[in-house]
């Protein structure tokens, strides 16, 4: 029987491992654009990071058995929606493509489950926590440096002529870089509140670059998401900071060339949002068709060419493009039941944030930390409605990053009885 020393040392070199693994998709995935293809596998930062980050986090999962990982809270959602994608597979006999999503998915929810192992200790989740802001900070400095160097113009009809350019960083538009910042808030803003001291203020210093470089995505779906996201936050912590909190949000929005006309377009029902609902007909459409099974995985593209060709009164303008909504264009590759799998483990993972509020007790700063990752999975979940959020692997990889942390964060309080909620008079 082994010694405890060589035991120690045993799990010590685990929980480093599962730390590195988890740590370079972190470091790796936001930095490292572009993907490789290879015959039908088209293989990039991510397909290749998560599995990787799972080899290596696999010993200390192994280690703590399987009662002692952190419960997700979205399991039984998570296995529907599996369950449902592979059938679709198999109905629809879409091959490699549609396995490789498949496979995708599952590879997301596996990782969360990782991450969580290694967010089980406080400084191990500090130290994630800080790989993946710093890096996004990185990414923000490469975008704000962008606008006042810019070299390409992306997205800018119906912007005002005092915008410069749209910021993209690595990523390879501005509302995919949009939905990877909206996260990387959510967890530096969680490392600012468990911090103190120095490491306090330079977390608030990138939380600034994060807020500028967002801003000059001018990706109005991830501004309101994010605005939505922080304002479930305040009232799980104070519902008196909902004032303060819309005030510093008005007072932000005009600092930024064009912000505001851009803030008064969401409102609008021409342009990119009528543009946006055509997309969701021909979602719709698809859907319609075959409700059960849907087209395929991964095979939107050819379900909306179909699609158009069919209807030609959709007239979207193009044979191809995304839904620009996540559920939606899951509904219309795997059926309605895969639809709403997803959408319910979407859901579940924000509700977790309430789960774990109302029972972290005296634990102030789990509480705040708590909040701000809730914000980020709300917001990213709200983003995901006008947008393709959970079908570009290189920010939606980081939704169950948070997933993950936030379960890692609240394992200690899931048996904790829930404190009575306080009532008027």
């Amino acid at each position: 029987m082994p010694d405890a020393p060589s035991a120690d040392r045993r799990t010590a070199r685990a929980e480093s491992l599962a730390l590195i693994g988890v740590a370079l998709l972190a470091l790796v995935a936001p930095l490292v654009p572009g993907r490789v293809t290879l015959g039908p596998l088209a293989l990039d930062s991510v397909i290749l990071g998560v599995p990787a980050a799972l080899l290596l986090a696999w010993p200390l999962m192994r280690a703590l058995g399987l009662r002692r990982l952190p419960r997700l809270g979205a399991a039984a959602p998570a296995i529907v929606f599996l369950g449902w994608l592979l059938l679709s597979c198999v109905a629809n006999r879409n091959g490699v493509g549609g396995l490789m999503t498949w496979l995708r998915y599952a590879m997301y929810v596996a990782f969360a489950a990782a991450v969580a192992t290694v967010a089980l200790d406080a400084r191990r989740r500090l130290a994630l926590m800080w790989v993946f802001a710093l890096t996004g900070s990185l990414n923000a400095v490469h975008g704000v440096y962008q606008y006042f160097n810019p070299s390409e113009q992306i997205g800018l009809a119906g912007l005002s002529e005092d915008v410069a350019t749209r910021v993209f960083s690595t990523f390879e538009n501005p509302n995919f870089f949009a939905e990877f910042l909206v996260l990387v808030f959510a967890v530096t803003l969680a490392l600012a509140f468990a911090s103190r001291g120095r490491a306090r203020f330079w977390a608030v210093m990138m939380l600034g670059v994060q807020t500028l470089a967002l801003l000059l995505t001018y990706t109005r779906g991830s501004w309101l998401a994010l605005a939505a996201g922080l304002a479930v936050a305040v009232l799980m912590v104070d519902a008196k900071l909902v004032v303060p909190f819309i005030a510093g949000g008005v007072v932000m929005v005009p600092v930024v060339p064009g912000a505001l006309d851009r803030v008064l377009s969401i409102f609008s029902l021409e342009g990119t949002a009528a543009f946006r609902m055509q997309l969701w007909q021909v979602a719709g459409t698809v859907i319609g068709e075959d409700p059960l099974f849907g087209f395929g995985p991964g095979d939107f593209y050819l379900a909306f060419k179909s699609a158009v060709l069919a209807h030609p009164e959709l007239r979207p303008g193009y044979l191809i493009y995304g839904a620009h909504n996540s559920y939606f264009q899951i509904g219309a590759e795997a059926g309605v039941v895969a639809m709403l799998a997803f959408l319910m483990l979407v859901f579940t993972a924000c509700r977790m944030g309430l789960f774990y509020s109302v029972r972290a007790g005296e634990d102030r700063s789990g509480r705040l930390q708590n909040a701000a990752l809730t914000a980020g999975l709300i917001a990213f979940g709200i983003n995901a409605l006008t947008s393709n959020s959970f079908q570009h692997p290189r920010a939606a990889v980081f939704f169950f990053l948070l997933m993950g942390l936030q379960a890692g964060l609240g394992a200690a309080w899931w048996d904790r009885v829930p404190a009575p909620v306080a009532t008027p008079g």
